[in-house]
């Protein structure tokens, strides 16, 4: 499997076994593709999709194609080829079990033949926390575990207890209305931005745009705006020497203590404790 996401999608921007019981592998991609061709896979995986473009995919048995919006989880079955265009940058991650022994009992026992697309920000909130604990100087292997554990439990009792999962929740219609408002929102994170605001951008009322949002992202427009500077302000945190404030500036924040504030919140640590422990674990 490794191999074969190397060659579609190239080289991954973090790569981590989660030693849960089963263990499985989590990678982080950001890939710029126009249409590839996927050969059938060897084994089931989850696409998990964080950022960036709307991602069509069509098995080559489907009649009609599926779509994958920042904040949906996909589970793509094995053996099936297919076609997958995006056209631009996308960003989520991918996990998969190391082996067919590996992989748990539930999931082999699943038969469909084309991706199940499922709404659950729990385990999007999961994996993006596992690959930030991962990547820490120190890891710690039972927090590790204890998390992929509850990110497998959670998958499996979404899957279990929805039934078919649909496609996706909302129309096509809700599905592209929400990926102009992420759109707008990763390109202006410097700006103020309100649920008001959002929804005039995308031409509904706040009502029905915050319903739509949070029926497709599975959060809040203001949560999901929190986490985008959240993650944009750890991307400046590793790769500049820009100060904390200028950050906090740089993805929006009000002033330094309520960035501090926050990202404590998400995060676990302050600014500059995340900054010293990247520059620790890159010497």
């Amino acid at each position: 499997m490794r191999s074969l996401l190397r060659e579609i999608l190239g080289h991954p921007e973090v790569s981590c076994r989660i030693p849960s019981t089963p263990a499985f592998t989590l990678e982080r991609y950001r890939a710029l593709l126009d249409v590839a061709k996927i050969p059938p896979l060897p084994e089931k995986l989850l696409w998990i999709h964080t950022g960036g473009k709307p991602i069509a995919y069509r098995a080559r048995s489907a009649t009609a194609e599926r779509v994958s919006l920042p904040g949906l989880v996909t589970l793509v079955p094995e053996g099936v080829p297919g076609e997958v265009a995006l056209r631009g940058v996308g960003e989520g991650m991918i996990a998969y079990f190391d082996g067919p022994r590996q992989v748990p009992a539930w999931v082999a026992a699943r038969r469909e033949r084309e991706p199940v697309t499922i709404v659950d920000n729990v385990v999007v909130t999961l994996a993006q926390q596992l690959v930030a604990a991962a990547s820490e100087p120190r890891r710690d292997d039972e927090y590790l575990a204890t998390l992929g554990n509850a990110a497998l439990a959670q998958v499996r009792h979404v899957l279990e207890t929805t039934g078919t999962p649909q496609a996706l929740r909302g129309s096509r219609s809700a599905q592209m209305l929400v990926h102009l408002a992420v759109q707008h929102i990763h390109e202006h994170l410097e700006q103020s931005l309100t649920v008001a605001g959002l929804a005039a951008t995308v031409g509904v009322g706040v009502t029905h745009f915050s319903n739509t949002f949070r029926l497709v992202t599975g959060t809040t427009p203001h949560h999901y705006i929190l986490r985008a500077r959240i993650g944009r302000a750890r991307e400046l945190l590793r790769m500049t020497s820009l100060s904390v404030a200028e950050i906090a500036a740089a993805v929006g924040f009000a002033g330094q203590s309520h960035f501090c504030t926050a990202f404590g919140r998400e995060t676990g640590v302050t600014p500059t404790e995340y900054r010293r422990s990247c520059r620790e674990s890159a010497r």
